[in-house]
């Protein structure tokens, strides 16, 4: 169902985009550092209402960073967790979390934990399906008291599907800053983020509050 993908992108541990904005907040690290800023009471990282881009080039740094994140955000902050996966399955999700330590059925019977098929959900009928999802998630966290949102999404099935202009669409047409306490995490594997332009990855850095680029 989804394309497959490379364990590592050897050619490009060291990232080498042209970043031309000097005041484009973008952080460089290793995924254990990433991971530990995430995971972090007080995460800095990924603040509150903020949309971000994170670059990774090896599936397993990607999974030690979203599952030591969603431990921390599960645990310590009590909100609404989102991942919409593209090249691990639903149940390789579920095992990595396992293995991070989450409780992963009882956060998903509670729901406060969701695990979705990426493909399915950016590329449905509505384009803007997980958008929505996210709102309503986002209104049923403001009625239970919880401090809100995070949502990781691989967007690696534009490129399977041969989609950039959509994708680009799509990235502009979510905001930089949302109002409420929504946090979103766009997530690309290398090899796909090399496959735009110049200036469309450009356009990604300055359109994102904060970019992670892993090493």
């Amino acid at each position: 169902m989804h394309k497959a993908m490379n364990q590592q992108n050897n050619h490009n541990h060291n990232h080498h985009y042209n970043i031309n904005d000097s005041n484009q907040k973008v952080m460089t690290g290793s995924s254990q550092e990433i991971a530990f800023k995430m995971a972090e009471k007080n995460n800095k990282l990924i603040e509150p209402g903020s949309h971000n881009l994170l670059i990774y080039n090896d599936l397993k740094k990607f999974r030690e960073i979203y599952s030591q994140c969603i431990r921390a955000l599960l645990a310590e902050k009590n909100e609404l967790v989102v991942i919409a996966t593209q090249y691990d399955s639903i149940p390789e999700v579920k095992n990595n979390l396992r293995l991070a330590g989450i409780d992963v059925d009882s956060y998903i019977n509670q729901g406060s934990l969701f695990i979705l098929d990426a493909q399915q959900g950016y590329q449905g009928v509505d384009s803007k399906g997980t958008w929505k999802f996210a709102m309503s998630l986002l209104s049923r966290a403001k009625k239970e008291g919880r401090h809100g949102v995070t949502w990781f999404g691989d967007l690696g099935s534009f490129f399977s599907f041969e989609k950039i202009e959509e994708l680009m669409q799509y990235e502009l047409w979510c905001p930089q800053k949302y109002e409420d306490n929504m946090k979103t995490v766009c997530c690309y594997h290398s090899q796909d983020f090399e496959n735009l332009s110049e200036t469309q990855q450009q356009t990604l850095f300055d359109h994102h509050f904060k970019s992670i680029l892993v090493e």
